[in-house]
This record gives structure tokens, C-alpha cells and sequence, in this order.
């Protein structure tokens, strides 16, 4: 078992010397000594390091490889994306959607995202920017000192002359265009829930 998680060579450590990572490893070790046919994941990656992370996710599709059945909450959408085959989004204590990655990622298909990377938008301006006409929604994330602003807008809507109008005294970064991702989906179901 100590080989299957990355482990065997370290069995004589002390536990308390194990890195978080190595840790959430022994832990998985110790799920699966009975052979489970269901396994439970609950955030396996919080807090782990960007390595511990990584090799976490692989023993996890490794896994799914050889037929193990796995439950797995997150709030990482790229890790649920690249994990998971069933996907359900829960807002409010309620299932919202459910379906593959990509069922839930065509529930936004018709959609536009802008991306602005700025600095010191004005909450007046965010405003603004939501009651544009086609918008569905704004989001702000903070990025060391900047703010990535994301902008859903429905398909076809030619919103980047507008919002670098209203950007006129906001240092930005950069400013593009791509396609809905699972987080998108996400963010437009709890936020219509």
C-alpha cells in the first residue's frame, strides 16, 4: 500500500515529520488497506503544496483506473473538472445541477467571458459593468495587487469597447475574451439559485 501512494521507503519516518502532503498520502493508504469498493474524498488537496497536489490528483485517477468508485467534494473546479465523470453543484443545500463536466459546462456554451486584469476598480464601476445590456454576471478575484474581473455575457456581445469606457480610470493590465470553464458554470448556478 506504501508503494501504491508514494510512500514505500518512508514507512520508518515519524509520522509528525511527513509534510501535509505525505500525510493526506498515509491517509489514503489507510482508506484503501480493506479494498473499499467506495472511497470518500473530502477537499484531498486543501492546503497541500502545488507537488503534494499534483501527485494527490494522479493517485486519485489512478484509482478511478483500477474501477474504484470515489465521491469527492471540492471547490477546486479545475480538479473536478479533470477528475470527476459526475459532477452535482450544491447551493443552499440543494442540488442545482448535475451531469458530466461537460453537460455542465454547456449550460454557460452560450456565453462570453471577458477577463480584465486591473487595479482599484471601483465598486461604482462594477456596477455599472452588471447592468450592461447582455451581461449575466460579474465577478471580481483578487490576485496578489490585481483584480481579474470576469464578465459573462451572452454569445455575440461585443463588450470590450464598452468596458474599457468604463475603464477610462482604471489601470489595466490586460484584457481578453475566452470560453465559459466549469468555474463559470458553477458561478452562474449557485448565483441564479
Amino acid at each position: 500500500m506504501l508503494e501504491t501512494v508514494g510512500l514505500l521507503g518512508r514507512e520508518r519516518e515519524r509520522v509528525e515529520g511527513y509534510s501535509r502532503g505525505m500525510r493526506q498520502r498515509l491517509h489514503l493508504a489507510r482508506g484503501l488497506l480493506h479494498d473499499p469498493e467506495v472511497l470518500f474524498f473530502d477537499e484531498p488537496t486543501i492546503g497541500v503544496d502545488p507537488l503534494g497536489a499534483r501527485e494527490v490528483r494522479q493517485m486519485i485517477s489512478n484509482l478511478h483506473d483500477l474501477g474504484k468508485t470515489m465521491l469527492l467534494t471540492t471547490h477546486y473546479m479545475f480538479e473536478a473538472d479533470s477528475l470527476c465523470q459526475r459532477i452535482a453543484v450544491i447551493a443552499k443545500g440543494q442540488i442545482v445541477a448535475s451531469g458530466s463536466p461537460r453537460d455542465l459546462k454547456r449550460l454557460v456554451a452560450n456565453r462570453t467571458v471577458v477577463e480584465i486584469e486591473a487595479y482599484g476598480v471601483p465598486d461604482a464601476t462594477l456596477a455599472r459593468m452588471r447592468e450592461m445590456e447582455g451581461v449575466e454576471s460579474v465577478t471580481v478575484e483578487t490576485k496578489e495587487q490585481a483584480q481579474v474581473v470576469s464578465v459573462q455575457a451572452r454569445e455575440g456581445r461585443q463588450l470590450t469597447s464598452s468596458l474599457m469606457e468604463l475603464l477610462a480610470e482604471v489601470r489595466v493590465e490586460r484584457i481578453g475574451t475566452r470560453e465559459p470553464t466549469l468555474e463559470d458554470a458553477y458561478v452562474a448556478l449557485v448565483t441564479s439559485a
